[in-house]
Parts: C-alpha cells; sequence; structure tokens
C-alpha cells in the first residue's frame, strides 16, 4: 500500500497530493509531486488553498487552522505483513498437531508530515489529527471505523487500486518525533498507529454483480421446506459394521432453531442471480454482501442460498438445497426496512423509520440451513455461484428489491 494516502470514518487524513500543491504554493517545499493521479480518483477539482478548497482540518471558526497544509504519508508498515498463523501442539509421540489457522488483527504503523505556515498553527494542526484519528464521531465507538487506502498510486477513478479495511481505530499516537522549524514554515514527523479488528483487505465488490434484482418478478413456485430437506441424508461411512455398531457419542446441547422455521406447503417468489467462474479472481477469497429494501410491506421467511458452480451451468436448474453451500435465513422484516448483512464486517443490520425520530437500526437474528445455525459464508476458490432469494409471495411487496455483492479480499497487500 501507498502512504500517500488514507481516510478514517470518512474523514481524509493523509493526501499526500494535495499537502504537496500547498506546500509548494508556500514554498515550504518544492518538485513534490506525489500520486499525480490522486486529485482525479478522489473526484477533487484542482487544489488552491485550505480556505478554497474547504480542506478537511479547516475550520472558519479557528484562524489558524487556515495556516495548515496537510499531512504527507511518508512510509506505513503493516500491509504487507499475514496476519495469518497456527500454533502447533506437541503430541505425546513424535510430532506435533497442526492446530487451527487463524487470523489476529492487524496494525497499521504511519509515519507523516504534518504541514504549517508557522508554529502557531502547529499546535492546532496536532489537535485536528488526534481528533480525526479517533474515527468518525458516534459511529465508530468500540468497534471501530472504515479505512480507505490505495494499492498504488490510482489511474481514472481509482476503484481498481482502492482497499478497504474494517473495524479500525487509533492505538497508539500521533506522536511528534523530529520538528524543523523553517522560514516558510514548520515540519513535524508524526508517527501513529492503528488496529484493524478485522484483518482482511478488501477490493470494491465484482462489477458483475451490482445490479438490483426485483423480488416481485421472481417465479412462482410451491415450496415445502420440510419435504425439500428431507431427502438430504449424510453418506453412511463404507466401514459401519451393520451388525455391530459403534457406540454411541455423548448427547451435545441442543442446536438453537428458528421458532418461526416454516413447517408445510407455501408460495413463495424465487429470483436467481449468477456468477461466472471467469468472472471471479482465482487466487482471493471472497465474501457476500446481501442488501434488501422490504418496500411497502413486512417480508417474511426470506432464503438466500449458494451454490457452488464451476460448470457455469444455468443456474435456473440449479435447485438441490442438499448440494448448497450454506444459507442466509431471516424470519422477518419490516415494511419500508433496509437490511444489510455484510460479511466484511460480519455484522447484520436492518434500518427502518421511527415515525418523526427519523430511523432506527437493530440487528436481525441470522440462521442457516433448516433454521439452525448460521455461519458467515467465505468462498475460498472461483467456483462460480448461483445465489437464490426466496420470500414468500404473499409479503412479497412489488417495490422490494435486493442485489447480492461479492467482495474480494486478502490477507496481505
Amino acid at each position: 500500500m501507498i502512504p500517500d494516502y488514507m481516510d478514517l470514518g470518512c474523514t481524509e487524513i493523509i493526501n499526500s497530493a494535495r499537502a504537496s500543491v500547498y506546500a509548494e504554493l508556500y514554498c515550504l517545499l518544492t518538485a513534490c509531486t506525489p500520486c499525480p493521479g490522486l486529485a482525479e480518483a478522489l473526484s477533487d477539482q484542482p487544489y488552491v488553498d485550505p480556505v478554497t478548497d474547504l480542506a478537511p482540518w479547516y475550520d472558519p471558526a479557528v484562524p489558524e487552522s487556515a495556516m495548515v497544509l496537510g499531512v504527507m504519508g511518508l512510509d506505513v508498515v503493516g500491509f504487507s505483513q499475514s496476519t495469518r498463523s497456527r500454533t502447533p501442539v506437541q503430541l505425546v509421540g513424535d510430532g506435533a498437531a497442526l492446530g487451527i489457522a487463524r487470523r489476529a488483527h492487524r496494525e497499521l504503523i504511519y509515519t507523516v508530515l504534518l504541514l504549517v505556515r508557522d508554529e502557531c498553527a502547529l499546535p492546532y494542526g496536532l489537535e485536528w489529527l488526534s481528533a480525526a484519528l479517533q474515527g468518525a464521531p458516534c459511529e465508530g465507538a468500540c468497534m471501530g471505523d472504515e479505512l480507505g487506502v490505495f494499492a498504488c498510486c490510482p489511474t481514472g477513478d481509482g476503484l481498481r487500486e482502492l482497499r478497504h479495511l474494517y473495524g479500525v481505530g487509533l492505538i497508539d499516537g500521533p506522536d511528534v518525533t523530529a520538528t524543523r522549524y523553517m522560514d516558510e514554515g514548520v515540519i513535524a514527523e508524526v508517527t501513529f498507529t492503528l488496529a484493524a479488528g478485522t484483518p482482511g483487505i478488501y477490493r470494491e465488490p465484482l462489477e458483475t454483480l451490482t445490479d438490483w434484482v426485483d423480488l416481485s418478478d421472481g417465479t412462482l413456485l410451491t415450496y415445502d421446506p420440510d419435504e425439500v430437506y428431507g431427502d438430504c441424508v449424510d453418506p453412511v461411512p463404507c466401514l459401519t459394521d451393520p451388525l455391530c455398531p459403534a457406540p454411541p457419542l455423548p448427547v451435545r446441547a441442543p442446536v438453537p432453531v428458528d421458532a418461526c422455521y416454516p413447517t408445510g406447503v407455501a408460495e413463495f417468489r424465487r429470483s436467481v442471480i449468477s456468477l461466472s467462474p471467469v468472472d471471479q479472481p482465482e487466487w482471493l477469497e471472497a465474501v457476500p454482501v446481501l442488501e434488501l429494501e422490504t418496500g411497502g410491506t413486512a417480508l417474511r421467511r426470506l432464503v438466500v442460498r449458494f451454490w457452488a458452480n464451476p460448470l457455469d451451468t444455468d443456474c435456473m436448474e440449479v435447485a438441490d438445497p442438499c448440494a448448497a453451500c450454506t444459507d442466509i435465513q431471516i424470519p422477518y422484516l419490516p415494511a419500508g426496512g433496509t437490511l444489510r448483512v455484510d460479511g466484511r464486517t460480519q455484522r447484520a443490520e436492518v434500518t427502518c423509520a421511527a415515525g418523526g425520530q427519523g430511523s432506527v437500526t437493530s440487528a436481525p437474528t441470522l440462521y442457516g440451513p433448516l433454521g439452525q445455525s448460521f455461519e458467515w459464508p467465505i468462498f475460498s476458490c472461483a467456483t462460480g455461484l448461483c445465489i437464490e432469494i426466496l420470500s414468500t409471495a404473499a409479503t412479497t411487496s412489488a417495490d422490494a428489491r435486493a442485489r447480492v455483492l461479492l467482495v474480494p479480499r486478502s490477507d496481505v497487500g
């Protein structure tokens, strides 16, 4: 990743292109043109000065804010290190059990230059930087914020180079490590450390899965969940002796089941989305993001089902729940509600109107196949996908719509 740009909680913190223009304008730095395509990728007009451009740190109530020239990135450490590790457990005899591989949090150490026109502006620049690094007010809290960076100098709209991290928060700094006073201004070298609770580095969603699907246009079918899943039988191991069965295993705690899981026959609307294997990165994992708007009526019995489709079969012919990778099942969504099930942050939320009090956000309970435990799906190779969206026909509003995004991720970048 390049250190020339970083935004945290939708606030631009580092922008070397902006800072270099302002610094050259006031002769603090010369002949410094990092990432010439950065302004275009950010949809910014040519930079003029902090006041004209309403730079992120500029505050009309604080005159010295106009004397701050920005933050220029020097170095960042932490993106190119994998967070995956495993701890082998030594066996009594030779060797060891490898254990489960897991990803720890990711720490990012930034070194930047804070550029100001005089020493009176330096305290405010540091105050602003410290406050901005706290993240979005009233949003990040303990869960952290979204971090946006570029893998390399962007070209065009920058989407190909843009990367995202989630659950990011400040854990150390900012600390001034060196200060250089000049006739034209002051340059302070500053370091700070961020931690990403979600260690994956995410790209933009695949462009082939960005269209919305009108759920009311889905195929009408009669569907009996009990009957459909009734044929799902686990294979019997070939060494099982029918004349001498193995002793029973200890009784396990029962798996919580959706109390409203439907039984009997009902009419559903079925919509199908397909992703070809050739449109999916071959060496990157991917996670889904489900977005749904219920429209004018409450929606019941939402089922979103995923199948691997390596042969690129017509997804309308794929319908065997026993072969599905996983389900996302939600019993009830309110009228006018907006659902987001985000595999990047592994959080789900429903936002709906709260009368004259704006809106309210709640966390729905997610269920898996047969209304049992839900596991966040991760697609580890380019198998292609068939995605089926089911909802009861009687509760599917004419303006209900949904889409499923697929977001590639990596462990290093």
